[in-house]
């Protein structure tokens, strides 16, 4: 029986270390490389359940800060990573020094073809370290505006008002100007601008509007919301509604604008306050007077 063993794990064992190539004056093995490819398939799982189990029981019960949070983990997976793919290589045989061989080809690699990805990499790290946005922050950039869901080392995942999420490069972050309501205070100013009709009792029109503001649920009362009588124009007296929200307790800010114009056009209604639009007078002069006919 054990004859039939040892001839049956005779040619498996021949091709298991089968010598595939030389460098640097180490024989690799086929054993070797399924050993290695093996122990980093395993080393990226690893590596992640090491992060959460980190996360949950150190970095969770001491760091109140989600954003900060999900910065820890994220270092402590990479770190993981890198400890169990120096362990795995060590466990398949495989000396660090091999690499080595490869700097030059990897050098020239990177300068060429990856020049996004690495770009995007520095910057995912930059973004982690620095934190200019953080996860749960509202942004605006471009025609995109809705909330950070997660910074990766790649891309920053936003998702907008409508569940859209989208995907986007590290670097532009970094390189384009990019808005972050909630960069230091979630509690941020909007403004609503309308006009009503001239001989209207701009007093009654102030009171209104300090009553609407006070009573919307989505409108900070501290700094006090202002209402300004902003001009004189053409075919209105504008006024501004100058208020703060609270970006945590509120969904979007246009919600919270067009409660407000409901509100307005409501209480003008009830209260015979007319809401202004574009009038033009026309003078007609003539040399002598007009003939005007009646046809019956």
């Amino acid at each position: 029986m054990l004859a039939l063993v040892n001839e049956f794990l005779a040619p498996v064992a021949l091709i298991w270390n089968h010598k595939l190539l030389t460098i640097g004056g180490i024989k690799l093995s086929l054993g070797n490389l399924v050993m290695a490819l093996t122990m980093l398939l395993f080393a990226t799982r690893l590596s992640r359940a090491a992060a959460r189990a980190i996360d949950r029981r150190l970095i969770q019960p001491f760091v109140d800060d989600r954003s900060s949070q999900h910065t820890y983990q994220t270092f402590v997976f990479y770190g993981c990573l890198a400890g169990f793919v120096t362990l795995s290589l060590g466990i398949a045989g495989i000396p660090l020094t091999v690499f080595t061989v490869f700097g030059g080809a990897l050098a020239i690699g990177v300068g060429f073809g990856s020049q996004n990805i690495v770009n995007n990499f520095i910057s995912g790290i930059i973004l982690l370290v620095e934190k200019p946005i953080k996860v749960g922050d509202i942004v605006e950039l471009d025609n995109i505006s809705g909330s950070v869901l997660a910074i990766g080392t790649r891309s920053t995942q936003v998702k907008n008002h409508e569940g859209k999420i989208f995907v986007v490069p590290n670097s532009f972050f970094l390189e384009k100007s990019v808005l972050n309501w909630s960069y230091e205070d979630p509690i941020v100013r909007n403004t609503i601008t309308f006009g009503v009709a001239y001989g209207t009792d701009v007093r009654k029109v102030q009171t209104l509007c300090l009553e609407i503001l006070a009573e919307n649920p989505g409108i900070v009362q501290e700094p006090k919301p202002v209402v300004v009588f902003d001009d004189f124009a053409d075919s209105s007296l504008t006024f501004q509604l100058h208020f703060w929200c609270n970006l945590d307790k509120i969904s979007t800010l246009a919600e919270v604008r067009s409660s407000i114009r409901f509100e307005l056009d409501d209480q003008f209604k009830s209260n015979g306050i007319e809401m202004a639009f574009p009038q033009r007078d026309m003078n007609l002069k003539v040399l002598k007077p007009l003939e005007v006919r009646v046809l019956s």
